[in-house]
């Protein structure tokens, strides 16, 4: 599996916890995406442990922007199907 991937998977893995956090507490609107958010940043940090290279996407940011979609995805999935639930 090449790094791309692992970074999505990491990503979406994240999203998923975010979105199910988000959709079982009873949080404001605001403070659930303030949440996923502060998920999505933290995020970095196990992608890093899983072996991918940080110095070949350069920055923090290029990690953060390649996993920025599938986190989005998976977050919003479980929040919209667990909150109304």
């Amino acid at each position: 599996m090449d790094d791309n991937h692992k970074i999505g998977l990491v990503f979406a893995l994240t999203g998923l916890v975010a979105g199910i956090i988000s959709g079982v507490l009873p949080l404001p609107n605001f403070v659930s995406i303030i949440l996923a958010c502060v998920i999505f940043y933290v995020s970095q940090y196990p992608v890093k442990m899983i072996g991918v290279d940080p110095v070949k996407y350069g920055t923090r940011g290029s990690i953060l922007k390649s996993g920025a979609f599938s986190f989005l995805g998976s977050w919003l999935m479980f929040w919209i199907i667990i909150f109304n639930s």
